[in-house]
């Protein structure tokens, strides 16, 4: 890298940019990137105002400060921009640098959604389904939910499989939740792919639905990845069963001592003595980090020995 391309951005070398260069900033160093979003963000381009806002709330870059990063997304919001917009609304969903207000979140969502944006119907549609700064409408919430995957977003065609499966407005339709899920697992939604995965080994596809739980398990944050392999311990299918250990090992990696000494435990229950060996040493792991029921456990296992 040049010394040059180590220099904040000034008004002059943005005049002169040329796209094809933007791309190369940005796609650098992430702390090289920021400062070009930035340079963008305060001269009122809104899209980089919504990456600056981003970039503050994941600490890309930068110290992570929620507050700057609501900042920057009002100010994209203020300016017409739809993910803008969006965005605001999380923070007011999510307590982002200031308090929860659903009635606010509930505002910029519908803001969003009115001019079309996917995502802005797809939270607006989760306030009204849960009653969250909105009267709760589930009628209203499925059209809302129907709009954004007509436009393909991969949640809401999940959920919208959800309505039909469970029949929350009165019509269960088990067809119409596996097409949805379907889509929804094509579109890359592990929830979806989590749905479809067992539709498919209710329709008699083991395989098939291991497959697709194991994209829905790469794709899964953590506590998806627990109630995954809570479901799915105790199920009938061999494949599935082990798909739940797997998830167990993923939590004992990302989680918590806690997740350790859970997979510790699966391990230990297994018939072969390889998991039995594995579950000991994550039991170890557990206890040398203050689980204490790993540490009985292990205190009782020296004095059998």
């Amino acid at each position: 890298m040049s010394a040059s391309h180590s220099l904040a951005p000034t008004p002059e070398h943005l005049k002169k940019l040329t796209t094809e260069e933007l791309k190369q900033r940005l796609a650098g160093a992430p702390e090289e990137a920021v400062q070009w979003i930035q340079a963008l963000a305060e001269q009122g381009v809104a899209e980089a105002q919504v990456l600056l806002g981003q970039a503050y709330l994941d600490g890309h870059g930068l110290a992570p400060d929620p507050k700057q990063a609501r900042i920057w997304f009002r100010k994209a919001a203020e300016a017409g921009d739809l993910m803008g917009m969006n965005m605001l609304g999380r923070a007011y969903d999510q307590g982002w640098g200031g308090l929860v207000d659903h009635a606010c979140a509930a505002y910029w969502f519908r803001m969003a959604a009115n001019q079309g944006l996917d995502w802005g119907m797809y939270n607006y549609a989760n306030l009204l389904l849960h009653g969250q700064g909105v009267e709760k409408d589930e009628a209203v919430a499925f059209d809302w939910y129907q709009q954004a995957a007509s436009l393909g977003h991969a949640k809401s065609l999940g959920v919208v499989g959800r309505f039909f499966e469970e029949g929350w407005l009165g019509t269960q339709d088990k067809e119409q939740a596996f097409e949805f899920y379907r889509r929804s697992a094509d579109a890359g939604d592990f929830r979806g792919q989590y749905n479809y995965a067992l539709m498919l080994e209710e329709r008699g596809n083991p395989a098939q639905a291991a497959e697709w739980m194991r994209k829905a398990l790469d794709g899964a944050h953590l506590a998806f990845s627990r109630t995954m392999a809570i479901n799915l311990q105790q199920h009938p299918h061999a494949s599935l069963r082990q798909v739940a250990r797997e998830a167990l090992l993923k939590c004992a990696r990302q989680g918590d001592v806690n997740d350790m000494y859970t997979y510790a435990r699966a391990m230990l229950a297994q018939p072969d003595m390889a998991s039995i060996s594995l579950g000991r040493q994550w039991l170890q792991q557990a206890a040398a980090q203050g689980h204490a029921q790993a540490q009985r456990e292990l205190a009782v296992n020296l004095r059998l020995s």
